[in-house]
């Protein structure tokens, strides 16, 4: 492909937004060397593209469409994918963020259009000046994003369902960064000559060739910034273990800036980590179909406040972790220890977190497997299932040298001062051998008791509060105050409480004004607010 993008319309009304705003399409293939888009026009990324070679720049306030699936037999939704020859710049602000939205067209009943009834959602054409073929179904993610369910319950073959939905996720694709730090899969990208390179493997989702793969020798590996990004109505899942998230990292270095990223309503999981060691911040992931924050392949980086949200109808785990990739078909070294070849022993550390379940219907808050290792600290994990399960042995493609458990009993998996209120169970469960990690135990301080948080509805206006200790609710105080030391990381701030917010009730969330359900009205933009 050229290195421009055609411009296909100008000067444009979106739907009920007051601002108009040029339409360009940029087409399915390679987006090579230094490209700068300009915050006056909104992308509509037609298929799979692939930035190589050179660095995307997105400034703040601009909006990203990406196009629906098609039923032409090849997988095509609009996606990002920067490969590991390139940088993405994408820094939008609090007030001004970065919106990836779905360019699919507006229906009846709140769904999208699917006009020949293909189970297909229609996409987008233009005539040079405007939408041809009807309005977008999101047509101000600015200033009114979308419900997470649609008025009419359908069923459409981009979802790969079987039963009716009327979830409005996967009618995008999301965003795939790719990097060279180290991961512990095996060697299964070709070089030539019968060698193989070193760590690498094919991110999942996309077909297997030179733009896919990721992982390498270079920890400190950048891959650019994403700060202040929303992304909205996207994922897809092709096969089981085979899915686009909404952003999905494979091999991204600790030299990479991501922070501030809100994923509203993904039919796979929110946020995928697969291996590297890049570390994350402020992190508000709402809705999603499949898990909240997913990482696995020898991540040895580390995250910190974390607000994940489950709809009342749909998700799976909060957090689901993995040392090794719990699929043998995908080639993935185990976890063991590893002194050769680079391949790190998957150590992760994930700090201050609120997380907030569905009920019964969630199988696990935060689920640990497949020889994962590391600190899960400060955390509150609430309205789960379960509030915290680490697997043993048991689980498929385990071994009993590095599951999950094993490495729990010998203390490289260290889970303290967190607190679990409100689940159907709230301490965690082996299917061997137990251990003691509640609030009887001083040494892990661990709680079992109140935050005191006012009851969630995501339904309602102001409906979503997650400040603790809220006046009238019966908190304790230690559930939150007592906390675990960080480890010595500078991505890593000092707190004085558990989860993802302070108990301060008059400061400013730090989703306030930019993510789509405090811009709902739904997530409260104080603590104190009714």
């Amino acid at each position: 492909m050229k290195k421009h993008i055609s411009k296909l319309a100008a000067l444009m009304l979106l739907g009920c937004s007051a601002s108009y705003a040029a339409l360009v399409s940029v087409p399915a293939g390679d987006l090579t060397g230094n490209t700068t888009w300009s915050a006056s026009n909104e992308y509509i990324l037609e298929g799979i593209v692939y930035v190589k070679n050179g660095t995307l720049t997105i400034p703040a306030g601009t909006i990203i469409r990406g196009q629906p699936r098609t039923n032409s037999g090849t997988y095509n939704p609009g996606t990002l994918v920067i490969t590991t020859s390139a940088k993405i710049n994408a820094v939008g602000t609090a007030t001004n963020p970065i919106v990836f939205t779905t360019a699919a067209l507006a229906g009846t009943g709140g769904v999208p259009k699917d006009t020949d009834a293909d189970g297909y959602f229609d996409r987008a054409t233009h005539n040079g000046t405007s939408v041809t073929n009807g309005t977008f179904l999101d047509s101000d993610p600015k200033n009114a994003p979308l419900t997470p369910t649609s008025a009419t319950t359908y069923l459409n073959a981009q979802f790969n369902a079987t039963t009716p939905t009327n979830i409005l996720a996967a009618l995008s694709g999301g965003i795939i960064i790719l990097g060279d730090a180290p991961t512990n899969r095996a060697n299964t990208v070709s070089i030539g000559e019968g060698l193989f390179a070193e760590g690498e493997g094919y991110i999942e989702g996309l077909a297997e060739n030179a733009d896919t793969a990721f992982g390498g020798i270079y920890p400190l590996d950048n891959s650019g910034k994403l700060s202040y990004v929303s992304i909205r109505h996207g994922g897809a899942k092709l096969s089981d273990a085979n899915e686009i998230n909404g952003l999905t990292l494979g091999g991204v270095g600790s030299g990479t800036q991501i922070d501030h990223i809100d994923v509203y309503v993904n039919f796979d999981d929110g946020i995928e980590i697969f291996g590297g060691t890049v570390n994350l911040s402020y992190l508000n992931i709402n809705f999603c179909e499949d898990d909240g924050f997913d990482v696995d392949q020898g991540w040895t980086g580390g995250a910190q406040f974390l607000f994940v949200l489950q709809h009342p109808s749909f998700g799976d785990s909060l957090l689901e972790a993995d040392g090794n990739d719990e699929d043998p078909s995908n080639g993935s070294a185990t976890a063991t220890k590893v002194t050769t070849n680079h391949r790190p022993y998957a150590y992760s550390v994930i700090s201050n977190g609120t997380w907030v379940g569905r009920g019964a219907g969630v199988k696990t808050g935060l689920r640990m497997r497949a020889g994962f290792g590391g600190e899960v600290l400060n955390n509150v994990i609430i309205q789960a299932n379960q509030g915290v399960k680490i697997d043993d042995v048991a689980s498929a493609g385990e071994s009993e040298s590095d599951d999950a458990r094993t490495r729990a009993v010998i203390g490289e998996l260290v889970f303290t001062n967190n607190t679990l209120f409100g689940n159907t169970t709230n301490s965690q469960s082996f299917t061997e051998d137990s251990i003691t990690w509640d609030s009887t135990t001083t040494a892990y301080s661990n709680k079992t008791t109140n935050p005191g948080f006012k009851p969630f509805s995501v339904t309602t206006a102001s409906g979503v509060n997650p400040v603790g200790l809220q006046t009238g609710m019966s908190g304790a105080v230690g559930s939150f105050t007592t906390i675990a030391a960080l480890p010595n990381n500078p991505a890593f701030v000092a707190t004085t409480y558990r989860g993802a917010f302070s108990t301060s009730k008059t400061t400013d969330l730090w989703t306030n004004s930019w993510t789509a359900l405090n811009k709902r009205g739904v997530l409260v933009s104080k603590g104190n607010q009714e």
